[in-house]
């Protein structure tokens, strides 16, 4: 008995070294047998305060960027652009059907909420997994959750959720792969790598490393054979890429490429056409650029990692790196973090070709960053368990973590709250639910803008039926063999000439041409190459759109000013000049800008062809002042600021355009003189050297004389 009773105590002395060396070595958490039922369900909580959070500051609405083409391809039955998204396609058509809300953009932008909320949670449970310390994972979960990058795109129709889902969840099945070495655990793996896969293909960077490593692992358990079986886990979870093929053969309204052969399905999913080991091909855009981006694309990542986390995530994920690979619980999870976390954003920088030299672009560079947060996060996730656990147990720092991390949460919230928040961002809805409500019966209105408001018009006039009798054309797709076949199939009473748009193909005039009974009208600027519409026709700008009119049409002044008044209504760009520098409401404000430009300057040329009548010289006036007080206002000229708008730099355009006003009404009132002199002072510091109006523009001030002008200290009303 003596013997027996010695031979149980052993284990329980066992356990108690055990912990007493846990105890001693602060990167190592204290193990206990059975954690209190919060902390078990401390993903749950994560999850479910994230998902409150991103439903309550939810878009209402389409966002810009790809969210309109994904969300009309999937819920038109078609195929979204390379590498067609087939996992997020068939879940946005899930989520499209729910009974919630009051639209399908809101239903398929629940998605984006729900997934980025599961990510918070699943990364919850990987730092609770490997540190035992359920408050060290709400705390990684509300830094990653409450990052302005990562709730943006949690609040509109968007793949990156569904990518950081994946990501966790992977990471989370390689934790326990290395725990129970299981079977089961493995097949899981491959199979939600699969499946991640067929959201986006930048899982591949942590996938990868990851299913090695598990594989190396659980080789004895697995065997050949289990290896072999684990492997087809994760080619089945492709097949939603087979979904592409009969959604390309359908009559789909929004569908990119052929998908219907094997050379086409393969060309699509691999990204042939944009580079498949690249973001994109180089072009005279200037978006791609041919010698990579790499250290610009670095900084992005790690440097910016810094007020996107709060500041505090990147410096408990260098604790959290260091102390983690000291301890024995935490080493090998800090070490192969840390390898993953250096793979992703090396290889990453390495083939990203973006430019990084206007705000939209690195904002598209951003969401790439979510990736490389989510890991980070998980590290600080770490570093605050290494920290905690160099505390002691009876310190009274422990009874306040919890509220430490709540009083995070709450932080992350009020600081990104303003530019995260999508609650009450119309802007693209407003733009084109204005520009449509401007067109004629019947008309084909043309697309030139590019792939956010292009997208935007898909959504609504696809799904939401937006003006049916309206005939939408893109004319970037119209450069593409497979979309004019789909046209052609679809609107068949529409005549498009024989081949594709572009210089070696057909031009504007030819489509003109073709269809006499339908008005031709354009939300964007018409290609500097084709000048073909000016043989008998000539361009208006009406509200929003430009309309292509017969030069025998072509309407006086005072109707197009009624017209104009009627088709801009209540229109108001503010709110998406309000939106940060890189996103794509700022994009698009600037470019509401740049039509309204295209007013006043149809309204000069009205003065102008009337003798310097000052009455369309007055219309072009108050357009233009619109402008520069949208713009961030100008002291000199008095012009305010509007409410809550930055400073925009203005091109010389306007300016010239704005001293042809003031001249024409200096003619009538002489305060505008002055007002002419400061305007064209402005135009001839901007003006490029070989513009054609800069001489008489310095000839005007060389003539005057003027001394610099003081401020003015108030604009009169217009007369």
């Amino acid at each position: 008995m003596g013997t027996t009773t010695r031979r149980k105590a052993a284990p329980r002395e066992g356990k108690r070294a055990a912990a007493e060396a846990a105890n001693s070595n602060p990167s190592t958490p204290a193990v206990t047998d059975e954690p209190p039922a919060w902390a078990r369900l401390a993903p749950y909580l994560a999850a479910v305060f994230l998902a409150a959070l991103y439903i309550a500051t939810l878009n209402p609405s389409m966002a810009g960027g790809d969210s309109g083409e994904l969300t009309a391809a999937a819920l038109t039955g078609g195929v979204p652009h390379p590498s067609g998204y087939p996992l997020f396609a068939l879940l946005a058509r899930f989520f499209a059907a729910l009974p919630l809300g009051h639209s399908p953009a809101w239903r398929v932008n629940l998605l984006s909420a729900v997934s980025t909320a599961a990510a918070g949670g699943l990364l919850c449970a990987v730092v609770q997994s490997w540190t035992r310390n359920a408050a060290a994972g709400l705390m990684a979960a509300a830094l990653l959750g409450t990052n302005a990058l990562v709730w943006s795109h949690a609040t509109s129709a968007e793949v990156f959720g569904l990518n950081a889902m994946f990501v966790a969840l992977v990471f989370l099945l390689w934790s326990r792969v290395q725990r129970s070495l299981s079977r089961r655990d493995v097949f899981a793996m491959l199979l939600a790598s699969g499946l991640g896969m067929c959201n986006h293909h930048s899982l591949v960077f942590v996938a990868a490393p990851l299913v090695l490593h598990a594989l190396w692992v659980a080789r004895r358990t697995l065997g050949a054979k289990g290896v072999l079986l684990a492997l087809a886990f994760g080619l089945s979870g492709l097949l939603p890429y087979l979904y592409l093929v009969p959604a390309s053969a359908s009559a789909a309204a929004v569908s990119w490429g052929d998908e219907t052969s094997i050379s086409g399905l393969l060309a699509h999913v691999l990204r042939l056409n944009y580079g498949t080991f690249s973001m994109g091909r180089t072009g005279a855009e200037g978006i791609f650029v041919a010698q990579g981006t790499f250290f610009p694309t670095l900084w992005q990542m790690w440097g910016g990692s810094f007020p996107r986390l709060l500041w505090i995530g990147p410096l408990l994920a260098l604790a959290g790196l260091y102390l983690g690979m000291k301890g024995r619980q935490t080493r090998k999870a800090a070490s192969v973090l840390l390898l993953v976390f250096c793979f992703y954003c090396l290889t990453f920088c390495a083939l990203s070709n973006l430019a990084t030299s206007r705000p939209l672009l690195l904002g598209v560079l951003g969401r790439f960053c979510i990736q490389s947060d989510l890991l980070l996060a998980i590290a600080s996730g770490f570093g605050l368990a290494a920290l905690l656990q160099r505390l002691s147990a009876r310190s009274p720092w422990q009874r306040l973590v919890l509220a430490c991390v709540g009083a995070l949460f709450l932080m992350g919230v009020a600081a990104n709250a303003g530019q995260a928040s999508g609650r009450n961002n119309t802007v693209f809805r407003d733009f084109v639910t204005t520009a449509f409500a401007s067109l004629p019966p019947n008309a084909i209105v043309l697309t030139t803008m590019g792939d956010d408001v292009t997208g935007s018009v898909f959504y609504f006039h696809d799904v939401e039926k937006l003006r049916p009798d309206v005939i939408h054309l893109d004319r970037d797709y119209l450069s593409k063999t497979w979309y004019v076949a789909r046209k052609r199939r679809l609107v068949p009473y529409v005549h498009l000439p024989e081949g594709v748009y572009g210089r070696p193909g057909w031009n504007i005039k030819q489509l003109l041409d073709g269809n006499p009974n339908r008005p031709v009208m354009v939300i964007g600027h018409l290609d500097d190459w084709d000048q073909s519409w000016k043989d008998g026709y000539k361009l208006a700008v009406y509200g929003l759109v430009r309309s292509l009119i017969r030069a025998s049409e072509f309407p006086s002044y005072e109707e197009w000013a009624e017209r104009d008044r009627l088709a801009i209504g209540a229109y108001d760009v503010a709110p998406a000049l309000r939106a940060p520098d890189d996103s794509w409401e700022k994009a698009l404000g600037q470019r509401v800008l740049d039509i309204q430009m295209g007013r006043a300057n149809l309204a000069l040329h009205y003065a102008h062809e009337r003798g310097e009548s000052p009455d369309p010289a007055r219309t072009a006036l108050r357009l233009l002042e619109d402008i520069v007080a949208k713009a961030g206002g100008d002291k000199e000229l008095g012009i305010a600021a509007g409410p809550g708008l930055r400073e925009i730099n203005l091109g010389p355009m306007v300016w010239r355009d704005l001293s042809l006003a003031y001249q024409i009404l200096s003619r009538i009132d002489a305060e505008y003189a002055l007002r002419f002199v400061i305007a064209c002072r402005r135009f001839a510091a901007r003006a490029d050297p070989d513009d054609p109006d800069l001489p008489a523009a310095r000839k005007y001030l060389d003539e005057l004389r003027v001394p610099q002008p003081e401020a003015i200290p108030k604009k009169r009303p217009l007369k």
